[in-house]
């Protein structure tokens, strides 16, 4: 079976889960797999003055997580933040993707929704 992870913001109470947008949620397939490309969304930090940052009108997501405390945590951690995340938490997993795949545009590198 093995351990599986949800990418958490404690700070923002939300979390991902690999499973919604296309996934598996074991450690290495969230590191070679497409789906680790939200990190780079999430955690950006721009003033947006360059080419080749967020074009979408009012993008919700892009930077939200940045200077936050965020975690790949899996679900034996003695933490229980996995099992909490699930409880206590939103899951932003779908809107997150959805917003996602709008500014990737190519087909091919654009999350797959689970409806």
């Amino acid at each position: 079976m093995g351990q599986y992870f949800y990418a958490v913001n404690e700070t923002k109470k939300e979390y991902i889960s690999a499973w919604d947008i296309g996934g598996v949620a074991k450690l290495w397939e969230w590191c070679a797999n497409k789906w680790a490309a939200i990190f780079p969304y999430l955690l950006r930090k721009s003033n947006e003055r360059g080419g080749g940052d967020i074009e979408i009108p009012d993008p919700k997501y892009a930077g939200r997580w940045a200077g936050d405390k965020v975690y790949l945590v899996g679900d034996y951690d003695e933490s229980d933040l996995f099992h909490k995340a699930e409880r206590e938490f939103t899951n932003i997993s779908k809107p997150l993707a959805e917003e996602f795949n709008d500014f990737v545009e190519l087909k091919e590198l654009q999350l797959h929704v689970k409806k």
